[in-house]
């Protein structure tokens, strides 16, 4: 069976730490809970990269190495909301997915579309050239795009992302659902 590209797009803020660990450090462990980290790490084995979604954008690289992040970092969402009231987090996945996953530009990526066939899609491209890639998205608000649904993982930011959550990202990666 062909392989596929695994990524996260990783939110900072209620995902990777929360209002417990500031309650618990209050403050003085820096921005980034170790715990969640070790959690997202789990992803290791499946060869996962990460995208970072999140308004602290390429400021969250070195926070994120620093507390342990194993995965491989290959990017950051472009903040369209600044440009457009209008345009959400799932605005900027989309972007990134469309210029990253589709050499041909053309995409709609995780929306409908119709296909070289004539047929209708829903969730992805598998055109030839396209790459074939899974993704999650970990984030704790909820402003995404209704085709990335099946994709995205509510993360309490009272606790920020749990072992429920990295074991739901496991069954999407692989293609279990």
């Amino acid at each position: 069976m062909k392989d596929w590209k695994k990524i996260i797009f990783i939110d900072i803020d209620g995902t990777v730490n929360s209002d417990q660990w500031y309650e618990k450090t209050r403050g003085r462990s820096g921005n980034i809970d170790p715990e969640a980290i070790a959690l997202l790490n789990q992803l290791e084995e499946f060869g996962v990269e990460v995208v970072i979604s999140s308004s602290w954008g390429e400021d969250a690289i070195k926070p994120l190495q620093e507390v342990g992040l194993k995965l491989p970092i290959i990017g950051c969402t472009e903040h369209l909301h600044f440009y457009q009231d209008w345009l959400c987090r799932g605005n900027e996945i989309e972007k990134w997915l469309i210029e990253n996953m589709y050499t041909n530009k053309s995409g709609m990526g995780t929306k409908y579309g119709i296909d070289g066939n004539g047929t209708p899609y829903y969730r992805k491209h598998y055109h030839e050239g396209d790459i074939d890639y899974e993704y999650v998205i970990f984030d704790d608000d909820t402003d995404m795009l209704l085709g990335q649904a099946p994709n995205f993982i509510r993360v309490n930011d009272a606790t920020g992302v749990t072992q429920e959550d990295i074991d739901k990202a496991k069954k999407i990666l692989n293609r279990e659902n």
